[in-house]
């Protein structure tokens, strides 16, 4: 009996020139996230400051646009969204832990559907091969959402942080581990 054989798929030339940068932001994201890890609320503020930076640029942007547009309708919509984005900013610039619980609520939230989603998409699949993960991971995503709740509004204060260096911590190895690949590769 043979076995497939598999090509591998072929590293492009840019990759393998920069093996060095991908190591390095690698390296740094791992770095950056264990420490998210370990101090989830420090991570958790700066995540909400630059949250804020950002609404706050785009409602300025958005009132900007108002005033090109041409009549006062198209003026309006745009003055009411750069005002919303410009409070929404304020309150979370001034107020952190209102915007840190703000935010944990809209994940709790999107957990919830999520959750709930696949679930339904799961038991609709039965009884084709994989539903049972799919339903499993609609499970997990509705348990992480009532636990999150159930914890709230304590929650609040870890739960954006602890998100990020989960986050940078697997997209750093995932990274470093191209960088050290392409490294093989590198004939210069």
């Amino acid at each position: 009996m043979s076995t497939p054989t598999q090509v591998p798929f072929p590293m492009p030339d840019v990759l393998v020139r920069n093996w060095k940068w991908l190591v390095g932001i690698g390296v740094l994201l791992v770095v950056m996230g264990v420490f998210a890890i370990l101090a989830p609320f420090l991570a958790s503020v700066a995540i909400n400051a630059w949250i804020g930076v950002a609404f706050l640029l785009a409602g300025i942007a958005q009132v900007a646009q108002s005033f090109g547009r041409g009549g006062w309708r198209e003026a309006l919509g745009h003055l009411l969204i750069g005002a919303v984005y410009i409070l929404g900013a304020l309150l979370v610039i001034f107020n952190p832990l209102a915007g840190l619980m703000a935010f944990s609520l809209v994940i709790v939230i999107m957990l919830a559907v999520s959750g709930i989603v696949r679930i339904v998409e799961g038991l609709r699949m039965r009884p084709s091969q994989g539903w049972g993960w799919m339903t499993a991971a609609g499970a997990a995503a509705l348990v992480a959402a009532l636990a999150i709740y159930a914890a709230f509004p304590g929650s609040a204060m870890w739960l954006l942080g602890l998100i990020a260096g989960i986050a940078f911590v697997s997209d750093g190895s995932a990274l470093l581990a191209l960088g050290l690949a392409a490294r093989k590769l590198d004939r210069s």
